[in-house]
């Protein structure tokens, strides 16, 4: 595969998987606990030798959370890559269409099977946090795209024709743009929104890449031969992109100025069946639900390795720390989770866990408003229960100019 690389500026390096092979073992210290992780406390048990003295504090981190939306499953995901275990369900509202994680996991968006409202849960440490509904917001989604700070999110939905921007998540959700599908240059295959909040991309069903601007025109960057998934780097306004046709992993810098190509790796063949990029710190990475081999490629040093997997992984899912990601997870048997943070990435599986799938008694929903353009405190309507509540107060932006007749194929 080296003659495959392309090296736009400087040399991209092959890397072997150390974890899983014989030689090449880590040397690098811990990265666990990071300041930003979660951590469980336990008191352990006294000494028998030493009874008068306290109990120990022992600290296990939280990976992550893992989740179900079929099962109406969520659990903890405690420990360290390759030294991992599945927690005790945690609960979830009844009726789950789908959940979607924030890229850091500090909440969760849930979009119900019927109903009106998009659901809100916070994580507060190890435990699942309040549950709010969000007024105004596409209840069923059917793309959903964060930003890679968590604070943005798009949401699309065919059925209801139209395209939201909601900032401010998770504390105090604004409802900051409504795009309707008659103004948008294609059918919606992708979302893809910056940090900043403002920059949002569409990639078309057509394998096209547009600037949707605040005011004015969609302006097109980008036309690919197959395109299978884009995203932001984070803290910049620059897109990571992937067309399968090519084999090619290509960047788009400065996407909201005068935009420049930068061919990242291409030979990245067999990518066959449902696409997953991701982006985070590490880098970005690309994996399908039909190869057995993943892509990482470092944003920083243009280094592209390919790192052979157990099976054919099932998600490409952020876990609580950046760089760390969930590939399989189904209930009753081994997850794998993948840690890209080291120089060569790793493998590592969480043994399937004997507890129960679902939480005994599922959370109720209760109520927030989003404001458009409102950045006061928020009502305090988390005490009020859904059933019965409406959706008063909420005005949608009005549209921009109208984009130019969509393009014909």
């Amino acid at each position: 595969m080296r003659s495959g690389i392309r090296r736009p500026l400087l040399a991209l390096l092959c890397l072997g998987l150390s974890q899983l092979q014989a030689q090449g073992q880590k040397t690098e210290a811990p990265r666990y606990p990071e300041q930003s992780q979660i951590v469980v406390h336990q008191e352990a048990a006294p000494n028998d030798d030493d009874a008068g003295n306290a109990a120990q504090e022992m600290q296990t981190p939280v990976l992550g959370f893992v989740s179900s939306a079929e099962q109406g499953e969520l659990r903890l995901l405690l420990g360290i890559p390759g030294a991992s275990a599945l927690g005790q369900p945690l609960a979830v509202p009844a009726g789950l269409r789908n959940l979607y994680f924030a890229p850091n996991q500090s909440y969760a968006l849930l979009a119900p099977k019927t109903g009106d409202f998009l659901g809100l849960m916070t994580f507060q440490g190890a435990d699942e946090g309040a549950v709010a509904s969000i007024c105004g917001a596409i209840p069923q989604p059917d793309i959903v795209a964060f930003s890679p700070g968590t604070s943005t999110a798009a949401l699309y939905s065919r059925a209801e024709g139209r395209l939201q921007v909601i900032t401010g998540l998770p504390d105090s959700p604004q409802l900051a743009r409504v795009v309707p599908g008659s103004d948008l240059p294609d059918e919606v295959r992708y979302l893809a929104v910056a940090d900043d909040g403002v920059t949002l991309l569409e990639g078309t069903v057509h394998n096209a890449v547009y600037v949707l601007p605040q005011l004015g025109l969609p302006r097109l960057l980008y036309t690919a031969g197959d395109l299978q998934g884009m995203a932001f780097a984070p803290r910049t306004d620059d897109l990571v992109a992937f067309d399968r046709a090519a084999g090619t992993a290509f960047l788009l810098q400065d996407v909201d100025g005068a935009s420049a190509y930068l061919p990242l790796a291409d030979g990245l063949s067999g990518l066959d069946g449902n696409v997953f990029l991701q982006t985070s710190r590490a880098g970005a990475v690309i994996a399908s639900t039909k190869s057995s081999t993943l892509w990482e490629i470092n944003l920083q040093s243009f280094k592209v390795q390919n790192i052979p997997l157990p099976g054919m992984p099932q998600m490409l899912q952020p876990l609580r720390i950046s760089g760390d990601f969930l590939l399989f997870f189904r209930t009753g048997l081994p997850a794998w989770i993948l840690d890209s943070n080291s120089a060569e990435g790793s493998i590592s599986f969480v043994p399937a866990g004997a507890a129960p799938s679902k939480h005994p008694k599922p959370l109720p929903f209760s109520t927030i408003h989003v404001l458009k353009g409102d950045q006061s405190e928020q009502p305090d309507l988390v005490s009020q229960g859904a059933s019965g509540a409406a959706c008063t107060g909420v005005a949608e932006p009005t549209p921009g100019p109208k984009p130019l007749p969509r393009p014909s194929f």
